[in-house]
C-alpha cells in the first residue's frame, strides 16, 4: 500500500509535460490537504490527497517527498504566469505597429487603436475559450433537475439533447452512472458475496446479545397480545420469564444458523445494485458532489486550458486577420477556438491513458486524471462508502429493497425453527388449551413482530459490519491497483457519449461572440451603418 505503482509515476524533472506548458499543479496542489491513513494500526500508511504519495509510518521513511513536488508546483505555476504576462506584452505592443505598417493610419508608429483593433483579438480569444470551457462545464452538472417543458420531447440518441429544456449531463445520466459504479465495483474491485463472506455470524450474534433479552421479550408478548390476549393475562409472571429466558437460550444458534445462510445467498436475498442505482438517482446532488471531489484537479485544468489555448490560437487569428481581412475569419476562428480548446482539454484529461515516454524517456505524457490514481482512488472510495455503499443503506435496502420479502421468508424460517424447538413438548397442550388454530396464528404473529424488530437489529451490528467488510479500505487499494484503463472507465464512462454536446456548445459560442467582434472589426462589410 505504500508504494506508488508504475502507472502512476511522474518523471523527476517535472510534474508533468501537459502540467509544464498548462499546468494545473499549480492551481490546485499548493493548499495543505490532511492525509489519509489506509491499512492497520499496527502498519499504517498515510497518503498524500494533495500530492498522490504515500509514506509508511512504521518505517519513518518517504516515498516520495511531498515538499519536492508541491515546490515544483508553485514553481512552475509563476513561471507559467510570467511566460504569458510576456507574451500578452509582447503581443500588445507589436500589435501596435500594424496600423502603421499597413498604412492605415496617420500615426509614425505605435497606436492604441492599432492595439484595440488587432491586440485585442487574442484576448478575446482567450475569454473565447475560457467561457466556453466553464459553461461546458456549467453544462455537464447543472441543473440537477430539468428546467423546461414538455420533457417527453426530445431528440432520440446519439444527440438525446430536450427540445424544450436543459438538465446536466451528469444529473441526467445518474442511473446510467450508478450502475457503471456498480458494476466497476463488484466485477472489478469487491464482489458483493465477498463483501460479505467477512462476517463471522457468531460475531454477529455476539453483537446482539445484550439486546436480544428484550427483543424476545417484546416480541412474544406482542404475539400473545394479538393471539391469546387472555391466556398471556392470565400465564405466571416466572412462566413468562422462563419462556423469554429459554427463547433467548435457543436464539444463540438461531441467529448464527440465520447469518450463515444468509451470507451464502447474499445475491438472492439483497440488490446491491438496487441500493446503489436508486439512491444514486434520487440524490442527484451526491452524484455532481462525488465528481467534483475526485475530479476537482481536472475542472479546474479545461477553465484554465480554455484561457491559455485560447490566447494561442487568438494570436494565429490575429496573424491571419491582418492579411485577410474578411468578416466571416472571426466567427470562424471563433468556431475553431471554442471546439478545439474543449476538445482538447477533454481529451488531455484522459489520453493516453498509459504512461507514454516523450523527449527519450525524460517526461511521460499521461492523461491527467490517470496520473493522479493514487491519489483520486482514497477519495472516491471514501465518497462511496460513507455516502452511498454505507451499512445504514444496504440495511435498509435489505429490509425495505426490492429482495426484502425474500430475506423475511429466510427469517421467518429461522424464527419458526426456534419456535417449534421451544414448544415441541407442550404442541399438544397448548394445542388442547388454545386451540390449533391460535397456537398457528401465535407463531405466524411471532414471525410478524421479529421482523419488525429485525432492522434495528441489524442496526446493533452496523460497527461490526463497518469494521468486517472494510469497504473503504479494500476500495482504496484495489481502486489503485487498477489497470489505467479501467480507471480511466471511473469517471469517463459517464459522460463519454454526451462530450460532443460540449464540445458543439463551445463552437456555437465562439462562432456567436467571433460574430459580435467582426460586428466591431468590419461593420460596413456586414451592412452596418456606424
Amino acid at each position: 500500500m505504500g508504494n506508488v505503482s508504475p502507472n502512476s509515476t511522474r518523471s523527476k524533472f517535472c510534474p508533468g509535460l501537459l502540467e509544464l506548458l498548462l499546468g494545473t499543479s499549480g492551481l490546485t496542489s499548493t493548499s495543505i490537504v490532511p492525509p489519509v491513513v489506509i491499512g492497520d494500526k499496527s502498519r499504517q500508511s498515510s497518503y498524500s490527497l494533495s500530492t498522490g504519495e504515500c509514506f509508511d509510518k512504521s518505517r519513518q521513511s518517504p516515498v516520495d517527498t511531498t515538499a519536492e513536488s508541491r515546490q515544483n508546483s508553485i514553481y512552475w505555476a509563476v513561471w507559467r504566469g510570467v511566460f504569458f504576462s510576456i507574451l500578452i506584452l509582447c503581443t500588445s505592443v507589436v500589435s501596435g505597429f500594424f496600423l502603421h505598417w499597413l498604412d492605415e493610419d496617420d500615426t509614425d508608429g505605435f497606436s492604441w487603436i492599432s492595439v484595440l483593433k488587432f491586440g485585442s483579438i487574442p484576448l478575446i480569444a482567450a475569454i473565447i475559450g475560457y467561457s466556453t470551457n466553464v459553461v461546458a462545464l456549467w453544462m455537464m452538472f447543472w441543473p440537477i433537475e430539468f428546467i423546461g417543458c414538455l420533457p417527453q420531447l426530445k431528440l432520440g440518441p446519439p444527440l438525446d439533447f430536450f427540445l424544450c429544456g436543459y438538465q446536466g449531463v451528469i444529473p441526467m445520466k445518474a442511473q446510467e452512472m450508478a450502475e457503471l459504479s456498480y458494476e466497476l465495483i463488484t466485477t472489478k474491485l469487491m464482489p458483493v458475496s465477498e463483501i460479505f463472506e467477512r462476517l463471522d455470524p457468531q460475531m454477529m450474534h455476539s453483537e446482539l446479545h445484550a439486546v436480544m433479552p428484550r427483543v424476545v421479550s417484546d416480541v412474544l408478548e406482542q404475539a400473545a397480545l394479538k393471539t391469546i390476549p387472555d391466556l398471556w393475562a392470565k400465564m405466571p409472571l416466572w412462566l413468562r420469564r422462563s419462556l423469554v429466558e429459554r427463547t433467548t437460550a435457543s436464539m444463540a444458534s438461531l441467529l448464527s444458523d440465520f447469518f450463515h445462510e444468509m451470507r451464502g445467498n447474499i445475491d438472492y436475498v439483497f440488490d446491491l445494485k438496487h441500493c446503489v442505482v436508486d439512491f444514486l438517482v434520487q440524490n442527484k446532488r451526491i452524484t455532481n458532489d462525488m465528481f467534483f471531489e475526485v475530479g476537482k484537479q481536472e475542472l479546474e485544468f479545461i477553465k484554465t486550458t480554455g484561457f491559455y489555448l485560447g490566447y494561442i490560437f487568438g494570436v494565429f487569428q490575429m496573424t491571419v486577420w491582418l492579411f485577410l481581412r474578411s468578416w466571416w475569419i472571426l466567427p470562424l476562428c471563433g468556431i475553431v477556438v471554442g471546439y478545439a480548446t474543449n476538445e482538447f482539454a477533454l481529451k488531455a484529461i484522459f489520453i493516453p491513458a498509459n504512461p507514454m515516454p516523450v523527449c527519450g524517456g525524460i517526461y511521460e505524457l499521461q492523461g491527467l486524471f490517470l496520473k493522479r490514481q493514487q491519489e483520486v482512488s482514497p477519495i472516491y472510495a471514501r465518497k462511496v462508502t460513507r455516502q452511498v455503499m454505507t451499512i445504514e443503506n444496504m440495511i435498509r435496502e435489505m429490509c425495505y429493497g426490492q429482495k426484502s420479502e425474500r430475506l423475511r421468508e429466510l427469517v421467518d424460517k429461522h424464527v419458526m425453527i426456534c419456535f417449534q424447538e421451544q414448544i415441541g413438548n407442550y404442541k399438544q397442550l397448548l394445542s388442547w388449551s388454545i386451540g390449533p388454530e391460535d397456537l398457528d396464528r401465535f407463531q405466524v404473529a411471532a414471525c410478524a413482530e421479529f421482523w419488525k424488530q429485525f432492522p434495528a437489529m441489524l442496526g446493533h451490528t452496523s460497527k461490526y459490519m463497518e469494521e468486517a467488510m472494510a469497504l473503504e479500505r479494500t476500495l482504496t487499494e484495489r481502486m489503485q491497483a487498477l489497470p489505467p484503463k479501467d480507471f480511466e472507465r471511473l469517471l469517463h464512462a459517464v459522460f463519454e457519449q454526451d462530450e460532443f454536446k460540449l464540445v458543439l456548445v463551445g463552437a456555437l459560442l465562439g462562432a456567436l461572440v467571433g460574430f459580435l467582434q467582426a460586428m466591431v472589426q468590419e461593420p460596413k462589410q456586414l451592412g452596418i451603418s456606424v
